[in-house]
């Protein structure tokens, strides 16, 4: 039996355009003389399309084109995909839920010897970015009010038995029902998961991990199909980066599909065994070549999607806003990418020189607005006003250091970037990277502005590591070195003079690892463990993880000469993580999700005042008093 994958671009929200994507492929298919096609969960409606699902034409029009699309199989062709259907469909009852809605199902559809069968997703994943169980029942729901319903019966396709499962299925290992096993169990010989998975930063390496022991334990081999296509929220932006693989019954990897690439794989079934029609060509890339990749794939596609082709870029001559650059130069052409460098007193030769030297290595658009003009004529107007009210009495408005410092950032992105981008036919870019996301470091309708946040979900350490990835990659230097050596600033104020080694309040190498901890850990550490640690003495190797790092015991002690300085930092930052930080994240333009934990829809939050448990104030009233 020939047997092939194809790994799809699916288009979320579009059951038409989906249609015809995997018509096509089954035209293609049946012209090669394959026996069975495998597509990707959702593959008619798309996946994570939102209340898109509550739309009932819309399901409607999901079920008419998988109805077409099965009238593509013959007696020598079969095919198995994913889409949405209602309950009433599969059982020919109505049935709505307490809420009077009526119940839709997360299926596959096999379509074999003009005969079509269903299977329903088993579990439902409800963590992060995913939320089924807001729209769809399960499998055990269905066997509950389908006495006859067979939850795990494999489907006959021309002679051998296939189980198939629905993504969540895969990982059952973490819930009391194990489709895997349990399909394995009731004969199937070839077991098959159709998935519609975004990327996230080291989950490929996990799944492996696990369809490899499934199919070793098992002793069948395991296909394991992903669709490519970009979703968003309006918060989050998820890439959907395929990754498709099949192993053999030894649990060896025999074929996998590289990421953001459309592509079809062929394998022949024969005595029980799958092998792969063409040799393995496959190496595992490292963390920073994927997230480069999933980087370039998500900026090329929102902008394809938003129907843009221009970005304007504040180029500040710092590392963020260099690393922007490279990547919209990357994804969407040097010619539709225009630099702007602001720069007003504060501003060194250094980094001014390091943002003409970007755009010539780029080979991009390059102009310089001086802004200090327009931030004095900003004080002229404002400072020194007095209001009055309707009694006569009268306040007045006096613009502190602070204040002219958030009007020159207000002033580079809400006037210079808004109008050049306007004018040019373009948007401009919000260059803020995850640890300035995290506390709120950035001034709103400044540089929190932007139509797309593409750095927004990586710390300052991965910034740097993705700079020097570009280099590499390139062969020679597109980031201009200087950007890597020199102190993080926001150049608006004296006390932020780069060439006299000032800059941001924030010490990179300990904050990012602290914030990373507070947000991003799947099991998020405590201010308590992080006060705990501290007094051990060994907070360094708590937050480090096992990891490479910059941050050690002795910076640590450096930058926190006693206990009392230690709490100090420690709570000016976690009241701005989770109050003012929080204010100017919901007004934050979308961030591309590349961690387990992006900011938008995949790290839920609410504006609530920031809280300390009576557990981290004992510990902190202890520690004060004995030190």
């Amino acid at each position: 039996m020939k047997i092939r994958y194809s790994q799809l671009t699916i288009t979320p929200g579009n059951p038409a355009k989906n249609y015809e994507t995997c018509r096509q492929a089954a035209l293609k298919a049946k012209k090669d003389g394959v026996n069975l096609l495998i597509l990707p969960e959702m593959a008619i409606p798309g996946y994570l399309i939102g209340d898109k699902f509550e739309e009932n034409d819309f399901i409607e029009d999901c079920e008419f084109f998988a109805n077409e699309l099965t009238k593509e199989a013959t007696e020598d062709f079969s095919l198995i995909f994913g889409c949405v259907m209602f309950y009433e469909t599969l059982s020919g009852k109505p049935r709505t839920g307490t809420d009077g809605r009526k119940v839709k199902l997360n299926t596959a559809w096999i379509a074999t010897q003009n005969k079509t069968f269903y299977k329903v997703k088993t579990l439902l994943p409800n963590y992060r970015e995913f939320e089924e169980p807001r729209h769809f029942k399960d499998n055990l729901w269905v066997k509950n009010s389908l006495p006859e319903w067979k939850m795990f019966t494999p489907y006959n396709i021309g002679g051998v038995s296939f189980g198939v499962l629905i993504c969540e299925d895969g990982w059952d290992d973490d819930y009391d029902l194990k489709p895997f096993e349990r399909t394995s169990e009731e004969g199937a010989q070839v077991l098959i998961n159709l998935s519609y998975s975004p990327f996230t930063v080291g989950k490929n390496s996990s799944r492996n991990r696990r369809f490899s022991t499934h199919a070793k334990n098992l002793k069948k081999p395991v296909l394991y199909v992903n669709g490519l296509g970009l979703q968003n929220n309006g918060k989050t932006v998820f890439c959907f980066d395929g990754s498709s693989a099949a192993w053999n019954s030894k649990g060896e990897l025999i074929a996998h599909s590289e990421m953001f690439k459309e592509e079809d794989v062929d394998f022949t079934l024969s005595g029980g065994e799958l092998f792969a029609d063409v040799p393995l060509n496959y190496k595992e890339k490292t963390e920073i070549e994927d997230i480069h990749s999933s980087l370039i794939y998500g900026i090329k596609n929102y902008m394809a999607q938003s129907g843009l082709k221009r970005v304007v870029i504040g180029a500040s001559g710092g590392v963020d806003s260099t690393l922007a650059a490279a990547l919209y130069s990357e994804a969407i052409g040097k010619e539709n990418v225009l630099l702007v460098n602001m720069p007003t007193k504060f501003n060194s030769k250094t980094t001014i020189s390091i943002a003409e030297k970007l755009a010539k290595n780029l080979g991009c658009w390059y102009t310089s607005v001086p802004i200090s003009e327009s931030a004095q004529l900003t004080s002229r107007q404002i400072n020194g006003l007095k209001p009055k009210n309707a009694q006569g009495e009268e306040i007045e408005i006096l613009l502190s250091g602070f204040n002219m410092e958030n009007v020159q950032a207000r002033d580079r992105g809400s006037r210079v970037l808004a109008a050049i981008a306007s004018a040019w036919g373009g948007v401009f870019t919000n260059n803020g990277n995850k640890t300035e996301t995290t506390v709120g470091y950035a001034t709103l309708y400044g540089d929190v502005a932007g139509f797309l946040a593409a750095i927004g979900d990586l710390w300052k350490h991965t910034v740097y590591d993705l700079c020097r990835f570009i280099n590499a990659k390139a062969g020679k230097e597109i980031v201009p070195i200087e950007v890597l050596t020199l102190k993080p600033s926001a150049e608006l104020s004296d006390n932020q003079a780069v060439d006299k080694g000032l800059g941001d309040p924030l010490v990179y190498p300990y904050h990012d690892r602290l914030f990373e901890a507070l947000q991003q850990w799947w099991n998020r550490a405590s201010l308590t463990d992080i006060l705990q640690h501290y007094l051990e003495g060994d907070l360094a190797a708590f937050l480090n993880q096992g990891k490479e790092s910059d941050l050690t015991e002795d910076l640590i002690k450096t930058t926190f000469p006693d206990a009392k300085s230690f709490i100090t930092d420690l709570e000016r930052w976690y009241k701005l993580f989770k109050g003012m930080g929080v204010a100017k994240r919901i007004q934050a333009p979308p961030i591309i999700a590349v961690t387990r934990r992006a900011y938008g829809f995949d790290y839920r939050e609410s504006a609530i005042q920031p809280y300390f448990t009576r557990k981290y104030l004992e510990l902190k009233e202890k520690v004060l008093s004995n030190n």
